[in-house]
């Protein structure tokens, strides 16, 4: 585990804190100095772990609200036996800034009020049947009841919300369980006149309760790995998934070659009104008008809808959605790049599929036929054309997610060249990174096929031979072909196959700053690619071997040499190695973003956290 050396701190400070506990329950005529001791203890461990963490702000106010319910519950232990009241109303206030620190991890949920409405059942039953004598404070008594109760609810509720083995919640709420245990026991103890037993497990259950609560501190922000039951569900999601690939709907687009093919096809299938989705930018160069020119000659009903904006948002779509309702299309043509191919999937989802967008997040929420989609990609790239997914932009959240169903692959895919040839070098570049991206995520990670082997392999090879010659020659016709054709088979590589945490942090980033996603991946990926280290370097030794790159023997140096050659790509592109919009306030929520898209759907060569996520986004920063 990383730091071993403040984790060995705790566990000797802990020791203390059992030792102190123990002697105090053993020699009453030192009680006050004991007491005093134990309980400065869990102050001390909450604040070196406090001062620990204090330059890593992804828990935010966690560790100052820890800090500040220790200290109460100090004051508490040192007036609680003479000042009774003075005491429990310390507690009380500790227990508060425990709640809300515990509020600040996951939001109040509505099953938190359930379990507070059990605990408190339980806890009033204990307080209105046993027959205590409360002195008159039976107001107090509940006062405290209902705030350890809240406490202890919503360190339960925060264990269910996250992952069942996410290792700091669960201690959290072991934590927040002993205290609210020895609790219990301290009212029998004061109000029951009970055997001194009670008070042992009051005492032997509530310093273990607040060294949990001061550990979690640091518990909270270690980078620990995927533990092996997260691991293991994980891996056989995948697995399960790769079991049933031959079995899913999956399918590749029937290629077209030219306008005619396409108005041939349209007339075939009995087409006669047709959305026609691209950009401002498209449309004023002139790409669309050839193919317009056909359509018109055909007498097709053609309804152009053209406001689509790099990252398609939910507004957009749904725009894009009222087009195709109000002129009674049966069919639609996207010509553009990935975002107007995203965007035109979409909007035959939801023609199709009354449901909000938001709600069709991640696997086959859609699961019905979409009207004829001809995909006619502009940028050499994406591999929108031939994928299962689209990637949406939520513009009231700002945030960006995948859907994924196999009703989304487009019919058809045109492939022309030609509509390629004015893109500008920059454009070329990144979508080019791009189709890279795709490729090497597809062949590296765990669920690949023959097929997608073979598919990313070839892909790469294209890319390779052809996307410095595009770069600086845009009107070379024959490598603007081979690099249209790798990135069609990249995304045929990744529909089946998936993508990685290279995909999944440039999503967030999108999401976040709308961040070009070729951009984003072609900075992301060398990055990446070194984090996974060994576990991806046979892999990445075969790429270079295959494209002939290297011919060394040697594993590490075929891969080293492989990463390197995309960090000079990246170099000649004018591509930085850092994102100058990324703020390192906003990496914490970035890296659960990115976590929650790659797991357990991404089978990724190694499994990360959102907490070790935070530190790949730390290599991307501009220091």
């Amino acid at each position: 585990m990383k730091n071993k050396g403040i984790w060995i701190t705790n566990i000797i400070l802990l020791v203390c804190l059992i030792i102190a506990d123990i002697l105090y329950i053993t020699l009453d005529a030192s009680a006050y100095i004991l007491k005093t001791l134990a309980s400065a203890i869990f102050v001390l461990i909450a604040l070196v772990n406090f001062i620990f963490v204090f330059k890593n702000d992804s828990k935010k106010s966690y560790k100052y609200l820890m800090l500040i319910g220790t200290i109460f519950a100090f004051g508490g232990d040192v007036f609680l036996i003479d000042y009774f009241v003075i005491g429990a109303a310390l507690f009380a206030i500790g227990h508060i800034f425990y709640l809300i620190s515990f509020c600040l991890l996951v939001k109040p949920r509505w099953t938190d009020l359930f379990i507070f409405l059990g605990l408190m059942t339980f806890a009033l039953l204990v307080i209105f049947l046993y027959p205590f004598s409360f002195n008159g404070m039976m107001p107090l008594v509940i006062v405290y009841a209902v705030i350890i109760s809240l406490m202890l609810a919503k360190a339960i509720g925060n264990a269910f919300a996250k992952s069942m083995f996410h290792k700091p919640m669960i201690f959290i709420a072991i934590g927040a369980f002993l205290f609210f245990f020895s609790d219990l026991c301290l009212l029998f103890n004061v109000f029951g006149n009970l055997p001194r037993i009670m008070d042992i497990l009051c005492l032997c259950t509530y310093y273990p309760a607040q060294g949990f609560l001061a550990c979690s501190i640091l518990y909270l922000q270690q980078n620990e790995k995927i533990n092996g039951f997260q691991r293991i569900g994980y891996r056989t999601y995948q697995i399960a998934f790769r079991a049933i690939l031959p079995i899913l709907p999956y399918r590749e687009p029937k290629i077209l070659n030219n306008n005619d093919e396409l108005i041939a096809t349209l007339q075939s299938e009995n087409k006669q009104s047709v959305l026609f989705v691209t950009d401002k930018t498209i449309k004023g160069l002139g790409l669309c008008d050839n193919l317009l020119k056909s359509l018109k000659k055909a007498k097709m009903n053609v309804t152009i809808f053209d406001e689509v904006m790099p990252n398609p948002t939910i507004s957009t779509i749904e725009k894009g959605l009222e087009s195709f309702k109000n002129n009674h299309c049966d069919s639609i043509i996207a010509l553009g790049g990935g975002s107007v191919l995203d965007c035109a999937k979409m909007i035959g989802a939801r023609a199709v599929k009354n449901k909000p967008i938001a709600k069709m997040k991640g696997l086959l929420k859609i699961r019905k036929l979409l009207p004829c989609l001809i995909a006619i990609p502009t940028t050499a790239g994406t591999g929108s054309e031939t994928t299962l997914a689209a990637v949406v932009t939520d513009d009231k959240t700002h945030t960006k997610f995948a859907v994924n169903d196999f009703s989304l692959i487009p019919h058809y895919a045109l492939l022309d060249a030609n509509l390629t040839l004015g893109l500008n070098s920059k454009i070329t570049a990144t979508t080019g990174m791009d189709a890279l991206t795709h490729a090497i995520e597809a062949y590296i990670g765990r669920s690949t096929t023959k097929q997608t082997r073979a598919a990313s392999l070839e892909a790469i090879k294209l890319i390779y031979q052809n996307i410095e010659k595009v770069y600086k020659d845009g009107s070379n016709l024959e490598a603007r072909k081979n690099m249209l054709k790798a990135s069609f088979l990249a995304g045929v590589a990744f529909t089946q196959s998936y993508v990685g945490y290279v995909h999944a942090i440039a999503h967030s980033l999108g999401g976040a700053y709308n961040t070009p996603h070729g951009l984003a991946n072609a900075v992301i990926l060398p990055v990446m690619l070194r984090v996974y280290g060994k576990c991806a370097e046979k892999s990445l030794a075969s790429i270079a071997k295959f494209i002939g790159l290297s011919d060394s023997e040697n594993i590490h140096e075929a891969s080293e040499k492989f990463i390197e050659y995309i960090e000079k790509l990246n170099k000649k592109f004018g591509i930085p190695n850092h994102f100058e919009e990324l703020k390192k306030e906003d990496i914490p929520s970035l890296a659960i973003k990115a976590a929650n898209e790659a797991n357990p759907l991404y089978p990724v060569p190694e499994l990360y956290n959102n907490n070790q996520l935070e530190e790949i986004y730390l290599k991307l920063i501009k220091i």
